[in-house]
């Protein structure tokens, strides 16, 4: 006997048709992306980010701009622990491509003004971004400064890229580097990058944000190439998919270590 309509099982390609037009709806709904919160007793973080534009081939990998940022504060007026290193781990769907880039060494940007950095290592820039600090000087009292980053092509520590990152300020003057390491990494995150906060800021610089983009196009061997690129590494059949975009972990002085994830989608278009 044939059983009711309502107990029959659901074909596979009824499932997909249906999971289709979730997703579907569920982007076109535009419900805006948002930063992930996490927190451990007054320490609260924050990780956003995402990539543009959000249409990409499925099978190929084509030029992106990619955002991370983050923001630290200490609840309950708790003094805020010293951020130490930052790890950002991107979705293995997106790609750093440097060969044929020109390289700027640490010492042409530090110490150096933004203008003489632009100046000396224009050509190896690859993003831009900013840094709030809240400096500590022990005959001073606590004061904020925000600074611009400037993110340049950096040279191979071993096998590894190097991205460097120099924030520099205007009042007071000062600039430091962050040295990012790239690394490429099996699973779901297939790029990571790190940083540590140098020795000579940890005397005073407690970041409370950073946000760096990363965006470069430049032609190598008669071609366009794209320092950033990504695919929608959507299943056959699907127009778009939802995945984690990326994962922060962030380490403070007095051994807290927190990660967060975000979230984001993308659509299929052009060549599949």
């Amino acid at each position: 006997m044939r059983a009711p309509p309502s107990s029959r099982a659901i074909s596979w390609g009824g499932a997909r048709r249906l999971l289709t037009i979730t997703v579907t709806l569920l982007l076109c709904l535009g419900i805006p992306a948002q930063a992930e919160l996490s927190q451990e007793g007054d320490l609260l973080v924050s990780f956003d980010g995402g990539l543009q534009p959000r249409t990409l081939p499925r099978n190929t990998s084509a030029p992106v701009t990619v955002r991370v940022a983050g923001d630290f504060k200490a609840t309950n007026a708790a003094r805020l622990p010293q951020l130490r290193t930052i790890s950002v781990a991107i979705n293995r769907a997106g790609e750093l491509y440097d060969k044929g880039l020109p390289v700027c060494q640490v010492e042409n940007i530090q110490p150096a003004s933004e203008v003489e950095a632009r100046r000396v290592c224009g050509s190896a820039i690859v993003g831009t971004g900013h840094v709030a600090v809240a400096v500590h000087i022990p005959t001073q009292a606590p004061f904020a400064v925000t600074g611009k980053l400037l993110a340049f092509n950096g040279p191979r520590r071993g096998y590894h890229k190097t991205i460097l990152a120099q924030v520099y300020s205007k009042k007071p003057p000062g600039a430091f580097v962050l040295t990012f390491t790239v690394k490429r990494e099996k699973g779901l995150f297939g790029t990571v990058v790190s940083t540590t906060l140098p020795g000579s800021a940890r005397k005073w610089a407690y970041l409370t944000h950073f946000d760096m983009t990363l965006k470069r196009t430049y032609f190598y061997r008669n071609k366009q190439r794209s320092y950033v690129s990504a695919s929608c590494a959507a299943p056959a059949g699907f127009p778009a998919a939802v995945f984690p975009f990326a994962k922060a972990s962030y380490g403070f002085d007095n051994g807290q270590a927190l990660t967060t994830t975000v979230v984001r989608s993308c659509k299929v278009g052009g060549s599949r």
